[in-house]
């Protein structure tokens, strides 16, 4: 599940209907309370639309939208200090992947269970990771009864490698 536009998502995605969710605002909200106000972020899946950019914005963050940027090739915009973004999780490694590789701070949401698997482990063991866990399921389609978990995964963000919100 993103917050991408259809055109970012095929760019980026193997399933873009199942990938194209907006990520509500009870989902941002606790990341929020853990950033400084002044860093620039990025919402690298944007497109032309966030709600991720949108909520950073409204509660008087500097954030960046990607428009028509493809994260997993394209460079980043200059004076970018945080990735942060919904990816979409049918490439959730690459994404991982890619912010690791630009060693830039990041916050990634991404299901619970993403904590598992080798190519992952062996990433996060390498380089670190940091877990803003959510006390709730967050319902990203509005039809209500959420299927799984949802945390931040962050890199060089937190004041400690697990947070429960």
């Amino acid at each position: 599940m993103a917050s991408t536009n259809l055109n970012m998502l095929n760019k980026t995605s193997n399933n873009s209907f199942s990938d194209e969710c907006y990520t509500p605002n009870e989902a941002i909200l606790p990341l929020l309370n853990e950033l400084p106000k002044d860093k620039v972020y990025y919402d690298c899946t944007s497109g032309l639309s966030s709600n991720i950019v949108d909520c950073f914005l409204s509660n008087n963050y500097k954030c960046v939208s990607s428009k028509d940027s493809d994260f997993l090739t394209d460079e980043l915009p200059d004076g970018i200090d945080v990735i942060i973004t919904n990816p979409p999780y049918s490439k959730k490694d690459k994404f991982i992947e890619r912010c690791y590789e630009l060693k830039k701070p990041f916050a990634l949401l991404l299901p619970v269970s993403s904590l598992q698997g080798i190519k992952r482990g062996e990433m996060f063991a390498k380089n670190g990771i940091e877990i803003l866990a959510l006390k709730k399921r967050i319902d990203f389609t509005g039809k209500g009864s959420p299927h799984f978990g949802v945390a931040w995964f962050c890199h060089n963000i937190l004041k400690q490698k697990l947070i429960f919100k």
